[in-house]
């Protein structure tokens, strides 16, 4: 073992600590994602210098293909947490055309003495003791040492520094950096199709509540409609193994994007410069593939009625359609895949494993002989997994996967043998772009990609008035408001954001002030809803490996856990705080005692999302009408049970999905929901008694994911931002 001195960096209020990857303000210590934290490490260590954005994306992204948005969200979170104006920099100045330069006075401080041990610990899984230091509150939890940088830091003079750097950091002697070609800069892509031969893209373009099908080329900016703009939805693109033909599923899915328990649909196929479409199956749910041979197609069909969900087999004209794996409700397969192998034997799929003792979602490999399943790697993905695409020699599989429910998915490479059953799964991409669809050339060489760059903020404004909504956050990737937004009756906001690591509860003034994070461990949080008094938060968490409801007061002291089922979500208090209402892993709607006591069973079919009446006697919700794939908004009473389930009012509301945020207008006698056409959300509310919806808000941009008025109905919080959906071309990902 060597000893080496811990070393620190000190400005203004804050010290940086580059071993334990930590940043404090008087001793406090400051949240920071590890790329925030790697750019400003990076700044700090060249004070004074203009340091390029090309340099900067190299440092914090080695051997990562990012684009620069990234890093300009980094400098404007960096710029927050510092407490100052880009106008006015005392920290970090722009200087146009050439960088950033750290301005600020920074002195090196030499601490403590600590072990290091050897370069090989810094892939050590086990955390390191961590000395406590005089002036600095340690941080509650430890971090992992980044040895290889206290080595570096450890050595005074700038030329044997870089030197032992390069000596000691482990360099990839097999990979190229990725190639990326953004191929189409509309905003407006919704799903891709690269040619076998990776000359031609078909994509799916969504314009003013309509879509159109596209082709053009890779290798130049030419391109001709192929199918004219309709009012429909495609859920599917994917070439024929000759690249003449092109089949797809055109259906409903909501035009948000955010996607559906059943993506149902029918399918055709037309030649790849269009007309003459031919209709071939109905019922598909999302995405098919074609089988090596060009002779057979898989699909998902789900049939909830039944409790079933199949991996379904059919020849390439639609004949002799056959069941090849079924799976039982709650358990499923998602119609993000599938995905057939390069040798035929094999069909890859996305499960939800809602039955297992920690529910999850994972990869399977289906035998095409005998429909027996059998996990592909070891990956839990508790987000999405939307598609999944073989490597040509069959060695492994993409996954475009998120961690986290409802975040961002990243493209990853799954392993496929024998001998690499459990191995880890590797991430191709690691940025702030969601990727939502993703398609092969025949070579495996090629890959076409949705990439989606998200902002979703928190957005106030007066409850008449929502036109003079003003943001409250700010920056890409985080996430502020979907899965969770609620208002606290002194008028504060609780939200679930993605600012950290992972999705963390927060609560934070009206205006914006006064941020602090609730939840403070690594699990998932989403779903707050705040009791009628005011005094305790209730939400999902996964922090007993399950997800379900939670209870803390309201300043984040005493969480305890208060269900113990598999998967419990979006609770919510009755108006007299005497019940939660919620959603249960077999997708449908339930109540509990929240002073304990049995669990009360509301719905039997497919339902998602309640939200009660201010005067505590309806719940209103979003439920399946499996007979053509729509989300309703299905009312019902209070009292209701699923033993004795009332017929419930039923309302057809556009843009339905299974994630449509309902709130009840605060007089309570309408309900409220956002409804989406090219690309921008209103809120509309349709009356109870009934008749025709009508629309509450005007605005000409964005997207609304969800939204709550305050107690006292004079303001309006929403989650809202913008999605730009566009063609990625990448190679050299091997």
């Amino acid at each position: 073992m060597t000893q080496q001195t811990k070393h620190f960096y000190e400005f203004s209020h804050f010290r940086v600590d580059p071993q334990e990857r930590s940043l404090f303000r008087k001793g406090k210590l400051v949240a920071l994602t590890p790329k925030v934290f790697d750019t400003l490490l990076a700044l700090v260590e060249h004070r004074a210098m203009v340091v390029s954005r090309n340099e900067l994306l190299k440092e914090v992204w080695p051997d990562t293909f990012v684009e620069e948005g990234n890093l300009t969200q980094n400098i404007s979170m960096l710029r927050k947490l510092l407490g100052e104006h880009p106008d006015e920099p005392q920290f970090i100045e722009t200087v146009p055309r050439r960088g950033y330069r750290f301005v600020a006075d920074v002195t090196e401080v030499a601490g403590e003495k600590f072990e290091l041990q050897s370069h090989r610990a810094a892939d050590s899984t086990q955390p390191h003791a961590l000395p406590v230091y005089p002036e600095v509150e340690p941080p509650a939890l430890t971090r992992k040492s980044r040895l290889g940088w206290a080595a570096l830091l450890a050595l005074g003079i700038a030329g044997i520094a870089f030197a032992a750097y390069q000596w000691m950091t482990p360099k990839p002697t097999a990979h190229r950096p990725l190639a990326v070609n953004r191929l189409t800069y509309t905003g407006k892509v919704a799903h891709v199709a690269i040619s076998p031969d990776g000359k031609y893209v078909a994509q799916a373009v969504a314009e003013g509540g309509n879509q159109s099908l596209w082709l053009r080329q890779t290798a130049a900016p030419s391109e001709i409609e192929i199918v004219p703009p309709a009012e429909a939805a495609y859920l599917s693109l994917t070439f024929s193994a000759d690249g003449n033909f092109l089949y797809f599923v055109r259906g409903h899915q909501d035009v948000s994007g955010e996607g559906s328990f059943s993506e149902r649909g029918t399918l055709f196929k037309m030649p790849v410069l269009g007309k003459n479409e031919k209709k071939l199956l109905d019922n598909v749910d999302g995405h098919l593939s074609l089988s090596p041979d060009g002779a057979w197609l898989a699909f998902v069909r789900q049939t909830p009625k039944q409790g079933k969900s199949a991996l379904m087999l059919a020849k390439t004209d639609g004949s002799e359609e056959k069941e090849l794996a079924l799976r039982k409700f709650p358990d499923n397969f998602l119609p993000g895949g599938p995905a057939w192998s390069p040798d035929g034997k094999v069909i890859a799929c996305s499960t939800n494993n809602f039955s297992a003792e920690t529910p999850y979602r994972g990869i399977v490999g289906i035998r095409v002989a005998d429909g027996v399943e059998t996990p592909i790697g070891s990956k839990h993905w508790y987000g999405a997994t939307r598609r999944l695409a073989w490597l040509a020699d069959g060695s492994g599989l993409l996954v475009l996967g998120s961690e986290y429910s409802r975040g961002l998915n990243q493209i990853w490479r799954l392993s496929y043998s024998a001998n690499e059953a459990q191995k880890a799964a590797q991430k191709i991409t690691n940025d702030l772009n969601d990727y939502t669809d993703l398609s092969m050339t025949a070579d495996a060489q090629t890959m076409a990609v949705v990439s989606a760059n998200r902002g979703v903020n928190l957005w106030v404004a007066p409850a008449n008035e929502a036109t003079r909504a003003k943001a409250i956050t700010s920056g890409s990737g985080r996430e502020d408001g979907v899965r969770g937004l609620a208002w606290t009756p002194d008028g504060r906001i609780v939200y679930r954001s993605m600012s950290g690591e992972a999705p963390q509860i927060w609560i934070m003034n009206a205006d914006g002030m006064g941020a602090k994070q609730l939840s403070t461990d690594s699990a998932e949080h989403f779903d707050p809803t705040v009791s009628p008094d005011g005094k305790v938060l209730v939400w999902s968490s996964s922090a007993a490996g399950r997800r379900n409801l939670w209870q803390m007061n309201l300043d984040g002291s005493n969480p305890r856990k208060v269900t113990n089922g598999n998967n419990e979500w979006h609770p919510e208090f009755s108006p007299d705080g005497q019940w939660l209402i919620f959603t249960t892993m077999v997708y449908s709607l339930a109540k509990v005692p929240v002073n304990s006591g049995p669990i009360v069973r509301l719905t039997n079919g497919l339902s998602w999302r309640s939200a009660i009446s201010p005067d505590g006697q309806w719940i209103a919700y979003n439920r399946l009408d499996e007979a053509n794939g729509y989300w309703q908004i299905g009312v019902i009473p209070f009292e209701s049970s699923a033993e004795q389930e009332p017929s419930p009012k039923i309302f057809n509301a556009p843009s339905a999905s299974v994630f449509r945020a309902l709130r009840w207008t605060v007089d309570g006698k309408e309900i409220a929901y956002p409804v989406t056409v090219g690309n921008v959300s209103n809120l509309w509310s349709q009356p109870l008694a009934g008749g025709p919806p009508r629309q509450l808000t005007n605005f000409n941009d964005q997207l609304i994911f969800d939204f709550a008025w305050s107690r006292d109905g004079r303001q309006l919080a929403l989650s809202r931002g913008i999605v730009n959906r566009d063609v990625v071309i990448i190679s050299n990902f091997r």
